[in-house]
Protein backbone atom coordinates (compact mmCIF):
# COMPACT_ATOMS: atom_id res chain seq x y z
CA UNK A 1 0.00 0.00 0.00
CA UNK A 2 1.09 3.30 -0.97
CA UNK A 3 0.17 5.24 2.65
CA UNK A 4 0.81 8.56 1.15
CA UNK A 5 -1.39 8.62 -1.79
CA UNK A 6 -4.32 6.42 0.45
CA UNK A 7 -3.94 9.84 2.82
CA UNK A 8 -3.90 12.07 -0.04
CA UNK A 9 -7.43 9.83 -1.15
CA UNK A 10 -8.70 9.78 2.02
CA UNK A 11 -8.52 14.22 2.06
CA UNK A 12 -9.51 14.64 -1.37
CA UNK A 13 -12.53 12.41 -0.25
CA UNK A 14 -13.52 14.24 2.73
CA UNK A 15 -13.38 17.50 0.81
CA UNK A 16 -15.61 16.17 -1.80
CA UNK A 17 -18.12 14.90 0.97
CA UNK A 18 -17.88 18.28 2.66
CA UNK A 19 -18.26 20.40 -0.32
CA UNK A 20 -21.80 18.02 -1.54
CA UNK A 21 -22.59 18.70 1.85
CA UNK A 22 -22.22 22.23 1.47
CA UNK A 23 -24.07 22.81 -1.57
CA UNK A 24 -26.95 20.35 -1.04
CA UNK A 25 -27.37 22.24 2.32
CA UNK A 26 -27.21 25.68 -0.30
CA UNK A 27 -29.59 24.12 -2.36
CA UNK A 28 -32.27 23.00 -0.22
CA UNK A 29 -32.24 26.48 1.81
CA UNK A 30 -32.49 28.51 -1.52
CA UNK A 31 -35.86 26.37 -2.60
CA UNK A 32 -37.22 26.96 1.20
CA UNK A 33 -36.51 30.83 0.81
CA UNK A 34 -38.07 30.87 -2.30
CA UNK A 35 -41.33 28.72 -1.48
CA UNK A 36 -41.56 31.02 1.58
CA UNK A 37 -41.28 33.79 -0.41
CA UNK A 38 -43.72 33.02 -2.73
CA UNK A 39 -46.15 32.38 0.33
CA UNK A 40 -45.19 35.36 2.00
CA UNK A 41 -46.06 37.39 -1.54
CA UNK A 42 -49.32 35.12 -1.60
CA UNK A 43 -48.10 33.94 -5.17
CA UNK A 44 -48.48 30.46 -3.85
CA UNK A 45 -51.58 29.51 -5.89
CA UNK A 46 -50.38 25.95 -6.64
CA UNK A 47 -50.70 24.42 -3.45
CA UNK A 48 -49.83 21.23 -4.56
CA UNK A 49 -47.05 21.62 -6.68
CA UNK A 50 -45.34 23.22 -3.59
CA UNK A 51 -46.21 21.16 -1.28
CA UNK A 52 -44.35 18.68 -3.18
CA UNK A 53 -41.84 20.92 -4.41
CA UNK A 54 -41.52 21.52 -0.23
CA UNK A 55 -41.43 18.04 0.75
CA UNK A 56 -39.24 16.29 -2.11
CA UNK A 57 -36.39 19.38 -1.56
CA UNK A 58 -36.45 18.08 2.33
CA UNK A 59 -36.26 14.19 2.00
CA UNK A 60 -33.09 14.37 -0.29
CA UNK A 61 -31.25 17.06 1.41
CA UNK A 62 -32.06 15.48 4.41
CA UNK A 63 -31.06 12.25 2.74
CA UNK A 64 -28.21 13.25 0.94
CA UNK A 65 -26.67 15.02 3.87
CA UNK A 66 -27.40 12.41 6.49
CA UNK A 67 -25.82 9.79 3.92
CA UNK A 68 -22.67 11.96 3.64
CA UNK A 69 -22.07 12.20 7.18
CA UNK A 70 -21.89 8.71 7.43
CA UNK A 71 -19.19 8.74 4.48
CA UNK A 72 -17.05 11.11 6.16
CA UNK A 73 -17.54 8.74 9.44
CA UNK A 74 -16.65 6.01 7.16
CA UNK A 75 -13.75 7.72 6.22
CA UNK A 76 -12.18 8.83 9.00
CA UNK A 77 -12.77 5.04 10.65
CA UNK A 78 -10.73 3.96 7.36
CA UNK A 79 -7.67 5.64 8.80
CA UNK A 80 -5.08 3.18 9.49
CA UNK A 81 -3.43 2.88 13.05
CA UNK A 82 -0.01 4.65 12.06
CA UNK A 83 -2.08 8.05 11.40
CA UNK A 84 -4.16 7.70 14.68
CA UNK A 85 -2.09 10.31 16.36
CA UNK A 86 -2.43 13.02 13.66
CA UNK A 87 -5.14 15.87 14.65
CA UNK A 88 -7.14 15.66 11.67
CA UNK A 89 -7.76 11.79 13.13
CA UNK A 90 -8.62 12.84 16.69
CA UNK A 91 -10.34 15.71 15.38
CA UNK A 92 -12.81 13.30 13.13
CA UNK A 93 -13.01 11.09 16.37
CA UNK A 94 -14.35 14.03 18.61
CA UNK A 95 -16.72 15.33 16.46
CA UNK A 96 -20.30 15.40 17.66
CA UNK A 97 -21.47 14.09 14.54
CA UNK A 98 -25.36 13.37 15.81
CA UNK A 99 -25.52 16.97 16.66
CA UNK A 100 -24.80 17.94 12.95
CA UNK A 101 -26.97 15.13 12.00
CA UNK A 102 -30.08 16.91 14.15
CA UNK A 103 -29.41 20.14 12.60
CA UNK A 104 -29.82 19.02 9.25
CA UNK A 105 -32.86 16.47 10.10
CA UNK A 106 -34.85 19.56 12.61
CA UNK A 107 -33.79 22.57 11.00
CA UNK A 108 -35.20 21.02 6.96
CA UNK A 109 -37.83 19.09 8.19
CA UNK A 110 -39.71 21.94 10.83
CA UNK A 111 -39.12 24.26 7.79
CA UNK A 112 -40.68 22.31 5.30
CA UNK A 113 -43.92 21.86 8.51
CA UNK A 114 -43.80 25.62 8.55
CA UNK A 115 -44.34 25.43 5.14
CA UNK A 116 -47.25 23.10 5.01
CA UNK A 117 -48.90 24.81 7.47
CA UNK A 118 -48.92 28.34 5.83
CA UNK A 119 -49.95 26.30 2.36
CA UNK A 120 -52.38 25.12 3.92
CA UNK A 121 -54.39 26.21 7.23
CA UNK A 122 -53.14 29.85 7.10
Amino acid sequence: MNAEQDRANRIGLFNMLMRDILWMVTIGMATHVAIITLISLGLANGSLPLTVLAIFVTFLTIAGGLDKMDNMIANVADTPSSEKDLHVTKYGDMVQWGMFKSLIAGGFGLTAIAELYMIWFA
